[in-house]
């Protein structure tokens, strides 16, 4: 899999209108990097950062993918990489690489130094589960919103059940109808958090 890449609409008034947007992402998230769809969904309205990147973990260092020779940045790291450039909305897609055990403990970390770089809101996506192997991940994420008000959750979980045929055999990585599927909704839930945005702001 390859990097994450920078994606938006080309330099000029338009462009500099629309709000930037920093996705980061596991190998989950990667399947949109080269799907026309989900790209253009994405980037409706948005310029887009793509971090995304398989074996991806909030804080520790998680695994190494075929083809690189080093784990790829942790969560934390991309947070820490663009700094102030992250734009005015950061999503974040990653889990299944993670210890539950440190999981809010993670979570934690990683809103408290989105917090120092004033982004919100952070729309964190619920974990894919067909078998109940990340229940208590996504009750964290659900209840992280008491600590953070400016976590809002996207139900990717809920949102994706009853779609078998989004998924490959393991039934979390997208296939390419997923992947477009998974673009719509995280542009809706984009679009949602910028008007209620707009609604706190007159």
């Amino acid at each position: 899999m390859c990097c994450g890449v920078a994606l938006g609409a080309p330099v000029g008034l338009a462009a500099v209108q629309k709000p930037k947007v920093t996705l980061i992402g596991d190998s989950v998230s990667d399947r949109m990097e080269r799907n026309p769809d989900a790209l253009a969904s994405l980037t409706d309205g948005f310029r887009l950062n793509l971090q995304t990147r398989g074996c991806r973990t909030l804080v520790v260092t998680g695994c190494t993918i075929v083809g690189h020779t080093v784990p790829p940045p942790t969560a934390l790291q991309v947070v820490q990489r663009f700094g102030r450039y992250l734009g005015s909305f950061v999503v974040v897609e990653v889990g299944y690489n993670d210890d539950p055990a440190r999981y809010r403990r993670d979570l934690d970390t990683v809103m408290r130094a989105l917090r120092r770089f004033h982004v919100k809101p952070v729309i964190w996506l619920t974990l894919r589960d067909p078998v109940g192997a990340f229940t208590g991940m996504n009750r964290l994420i659900e209840a992280a919103p008491r600590r953070w008000p400016q976590l809002v959750v996207a139900d990717w979980n809920s949102y994706s059940a009853g779609h078998s045929d989004w998924f490959e055999a393991d039934g979390i990585h997208p296939t390419p109808l997923g992947a477009a599927n998974l673009g719509q909704f995280v542009h809706d839930a984009l679009v949602r958090a910028a008007a209620a945005r707009r609604s706190t702001t007159r």
